[in-house]
């Protein structure tokens, strides 16, 4: 399960703050929020702070992410080494 809080930081950046694993069905939820803040021309941070989790597509995803200029920010160790 993943829960997403958006939290504006503001008025031109949006962090979502994801809890619980990012995995499966997951990831699409995640992309289709991130898709949504970069949509609205907002900077996108993705704080990580509290994932327990992340599968290879997951991860993938959040590569991806920053790869268009998506900051992550508290990410646990085991998400920063890979």
């Amino acid at each position: 399960m993943l829960k997403i809080t958006r939290v504006v930081q503001s008025d031109q950046e949006i962090a979502l703050q994801l809890d619980g694993s990012v995995t499966g069905q997951w990831i699409e939820l995640l992309r289709e929020s991130a898709e949504s803040v970069l949509n609205e021309g907002l900077r996108l941070t993705l704080d990580l702070g509290n994932i327990c989790f992340i599968d290879c597509a997951g991860l993938a995803l959040i590569k991806n992410l920053m790869g268009q200029g998506v900051r992550q920010v508290n990410a646990p160790l085991f998400v920063a080494e890979q």
